[in-house]
């Protein structure tokens, strides 16, 4: 706590959360949040200048963004940063990791801070004498605090003790903003160089609601969902939008998604892999990445047709196949079988499942193949 006797009255209090509160309700990202910190801080500590500002310790410089009308000029950038090093505030919060919001008064006396090179080269050509830095966020090599400014009166202990009873929550809220904007432009870099690799990107929220998805990417959704096939559908498939759901953990364990499941499903020798990245806002809210290729397509994945059609285990190797895009001499080839001999296989093949084209007899095994529906699987 700092010095002095501190006595903050209710209605301080209310105003200091009240405040806080509506910067939250109305931050959407770090550039709102700045803006809207330097306006609601200052209805409940008054400030001449009012700044955030985001030193550089390994450069000994600093960006400072302040209220319309409280800007500062360049030459009185350049006059801060000439004694970066020397500055009391950068001082103290640079080697304070969990640092309090602290006043000039607290680290100098008055007559050693006017008597500095600091206060002669820049605070006397700006007009200031009194400075309070609430710290947002601490790291080795960084500090980005908002700074108060006054030039007749110092802050008050009760004034400082007011920051610091919101400072928990406005660095919270900062950090939230900045981990949701990486995480965003994680995504968006991700997106384009798995777009360029074949996969392709499909913004939702909510766990079911389409917000962005490319035509292509739309097209490879439609041809495994043929359901969704209308350029104007805003939501995705049921089987998706399932998984999603069946995923969450809901606070109690890890999403099973994290722990490398996806989504698997095929249809007509095609298979489908889904992977689902959340975007730290919510957790139905992310990108679902889609990459689609040729399935694998194999004897014992037909085994389910020989329940209806009374089929040899050779029948199913040659149909198998014949699925995979096989000719008749491939097919003679990998069995090591007459290429006559793969012709009598498909007669009976033909006959037994009712059809007259090897088109046919591939796609019926490619719709049994797809019977077994879509699942989800943990990646090796």
């Amino acid at each position: 706590m700092p010095p002095g006797h501190v006595s903050l009255s209710e209605n301080q209090l209310r105003g200091a959360l009240a405040a806080t509160q509506i910067l939250a309700e109305q931050s959407t990202d770090s550039q709102s949040f700045v803006s809207g910190a330097l306006d609601q801080l200052t209805d409940i500590v008054a400030s001449d200048l009012t700044t955030v500002s985001l030193c550089d310790l390994a450069l000994n410089t600093r960006l400072v963004f302040g209220r319309k009308g409280e800007a500062l000029s360049e030459d009185d950038r350049r006059a801060f940063d000439r004694h970066f090093r020397e500055h009391p505030l950068v001082r103290y919060h640079a080697a304070h990791l969990d640092g309090m919001t602290q006043r000039i008064s607290d680290r100098l006396t008055r007559d050693a801070f006017e008597n500095s090179e600091l206060y002669d080269d820049y605070y006397r050509r700006i007009g200031i004498r009194h400075v309070m830095a609430l710290p947002l966020r601490i790291e080795r090599g960084t500090v980005i605090s908002i700074v108060f400014n006054r030039q007749t009166s110092d802050f008050t202990d009760d004034e400082r003790a007011l920051l610091d009873i919101v400072r928990p929550l406005l660095g919270a809220l900062y950090r939230n903003l900045i981990v949701r904007e990486e995480t965003g432009a994680g995504l968006k870099c991700l997106s384009k160089v798995a777009t360029d690799a074949g996969w392709h990107a499909i913004t939702i929220s909510d766990g079911a609601r389409i917000v962005e998805a490319s035509p292509l990417s739309r097209q490879v959704l439609a041809r495994f969902f043929p359901e969704i096939a209308s350029r104007d559908s805003v939501r995705l498939p049921s089987a998706l939008t399932e998984w999603i759901i069946r995923s969450r953990h809901w606070g109690l364990e890890r999403s099973t998604i994290d722990l490398g499941n996806h989504f698997n499903t095929t249809r007509l020798g095609l298979q489908l892999t889904v992977h689902f990245l959340a975007d730290g806002t919510s957790p139905g809210n992310g990108t679902l990445m889609l990459h689609a290729e040729s399935d694998t397509v194999d004897a014992h994945r037909l085994e389910a047709i020989a329940a209806k059609f009374p089929l040899t285990p050779r029948e199913r190797e040659v149909l198998a196949l014949v699925a995979a895009g096989k000719a008749n001499g491939d097919i003679a080839f990998l069995l090591s079988i007459s290429a006559r001999t793969v012709q009598k296989h498909l007669e009976r093949i033909f006959e037994k499942l009712g059809v007259e084209t090897r088109t046919a007899a591939a796609m019926s095994a490619l719709r049994y193949i797809d019977a077994g529906g879509a699942c989800f699987e943990r990646l090796p």
